[in-house]
């Protein structure tokens, strides 16, 4: 176990990093890009240098099946990783850049498989363009102002999260678990719900939006 150690603008490879759990350790404006993280736990880290307000760049890292738990991941670059089974669980993730990250296992050219774990995390103005995490686990997040423009969330689990202020028709939400979520401005109208899964007070409300009153018999 590496433990208690701070890392101040240093490029972070494989080998300095010879244990498999990393535990209240501090990377400030470190640069892992290329490095191959998968594997690796990492435990109530912090990745972000908030005097500098800069977070640490993980481009084109190998993060598959890595764990980030009760860390600050605030303004992570995490762009072109290659994620399959990464695991991030209530982090703070404000603003970090996931564009281009692949949560995907390819079977064949026209078939995939994704697989992730994301939850209970602050991913407030995050970027998720075009990132696709297909039938993930995506529980208790908050997205709040997140850039989902193209992203693919089909058939996962988006339960007990928060969507404030999200463009909802520029992203796929269809056959999501969205029970027991705050789903914000969303506009029946407007937003592809096939296969979601509401509940009925959440659809009391979708409703009343659309000038619909809803009365219990």
């Amino acid at each position: 176990m590496i433990q208690d150690i701070t890392f101040d603008n240093r490029k972070i490879s494989r080998g300095q990093l010879r244990e498999d759990i990393v535990l209240n350790c501090r990377f400030l404006r470190c640069d892992f890009d290329h490095a191959d993280l998968s594997e690796l736990q990492f435990i109530h880290c912090v990745f972000y240098d908030e005097q500098q307000q800069a977070g640490c760049s993980f481009q084109r890292a190998n993060i598959k099946d890595a764990c980030f738990r009760h860390c600050d991941l605030t303004m992570a670059d995490f762009r072109n990783t290659e994620a399959l089974g990464c695991e991030i669980q209530e982090c703070k993730g404000q603003g970090a850049d996931f564009r281009g990250a692949s949560f995907m296992n390819m079977l064949t050219s026209r078939s995939f498989f994704c697989s992730a774990s994301l939850t209970q995390n602050n991913f407030s103005y995050a970027n998720f363009q075009n990132v696709i995490l297909e039938k993930c686990q995506l529980t208790g997040n908050r997205w709040n102002e997140a850039n989902i423009l193209g992203a693919n969330f089909s058939g996962s689990d988006m339960s007990e999260s928060e969507f404030g202020h999200i463009e909802w028709p520029s992203a796929n939400f269809t056959h999501c678990d969205l029970t027991h979520s705050d789903l914000g401005d969303l506009n029946l109208r407007k937003v592809n719900l096939d296969g979601v899964k509401i509940d009925s007070w959440q659809q009391t409300q979708l409703l009343e939006k659309l000038g619909i009153i809803v009365v219990n018999a």
